[in-house]
């Protein structure tokens, strides 16, 4: 076992090496050298850590010629997804907007996984990439973390009396003396959900406890406000667009217009001062 470890070192070592000559001889005017470059990364049976490398010096090289490579490699079905979010960086380095649509396909097959690294990679690229189509993603993206914040929030268990937040204010499983669910005034069947029973995802599928240990979602929601202010100008048709076709929370609304005004160098809409007008 230890052999073949150290045989898979070697070899991962041998490649990066020759990928980096690579990109010394291509430096030194020798163009074929991306297109061998660009090989690399879409063979699998190339070490992976030699792919990963590859996918780093073509955004580093940052020719538009690489896209396509780059972008097939988001599609593949590997369990790891390192090579994917090298890829994703390479684009974003590269900013060839042709990628944005795989970056919004690779996006919607990552919802229903636990890869938060993976889906800001592809945020971030979005935002350095930018265009009206980047845009629209990211609005997209922007309401879809509203809503996990919503639900997050709504599954917090609160005294109905107090407010307070509790671990199970009704006992084993806030049940009423006939054993069936508890029902509220405008409120429908128990709020608090079943104690003793493991909760459960947006998807419908269970949520272990120490799956609950770390929520990205308020990183991933900032990464995208963050990169909708990066994308500019063009982003502001596709926020206009989407406050003028859906039905808008409040606080999505409000996140909304903060993004506009700050790209246009405004102040916040909370931060203007309500008096100014009188």
């Amino acid at each position: 076992m230890y052999k073949i470890a150290l045989l898979a070192a070697l070899l991962a070592l041998h490649g990066c090496t020759n990928v980096n000559q690579m990109h010394k001889l291509y430096q030194q005017g020798q163009d074929d050298q991306l297109f061998k470059i660009m090989e690399i990364v879409s063979r699998q049976d190339y070490p992976y850590a030699t792919r990963r490398k590859a996918a780093r010096i073509l955004g580093e090289i940052g020719d538009p010629r690489a896209v396509p490579v780059l972008s097939t490699a988001l599609q593949s079905y590997e369990q790891r997804t390192t090579l994917k979010q090298d890829a994703l960086r390479a684009l974003g380095a590269i900013g060839d907007t042709s990628a944005t649509p795989a970056i919004g396909r690779l996006l919607d097959r990552s919802l229903n996984t636990a890869d938060a690294e993976l889906r800001m990679a592809a945020v971030e690229a979005l935002g350095e990439m930018g265009g009206a189509k980047s845009a629209e993603i990211l609005v997209n993206a922007l309401s879809y973390y509203s809503i996990l914040t919503l639900r997050s929030e709504q599954r917090v268990r609160k005294g109905v009396f107090t407010g307070e937040e509790q671990l199970n204010p009704f006992g084993r499983a806030g049940a009423d003396t006939t054993g069936g669910p508890r029902r509220y005034p405008n409120v429908g069947l128990d709020p608090f959900g079943q104690g003793g029973e493991p909760r459960v995802s947006m998807f419908g599928t269970p949520i272990e406890p120490n799956q609950m240990q770390y929520n990205p979602t308020a990183e991933e929601r900032t990464l995208t406000h963050d990169a909708l202010i990066l994308v500019g100008e063009v982003a502001i048709p596709a926020i206009e667009n989407y406050i003028g076709n859906n039905r808008v929370h409040p606080m999505m609304r409000k996140e909304l217009l903060a993004i506009v005004a700050e790209i246009r160098g405004y102040p916040r809409p909370e931060m203007v001062d309500s008096t100014a007008a009188h």
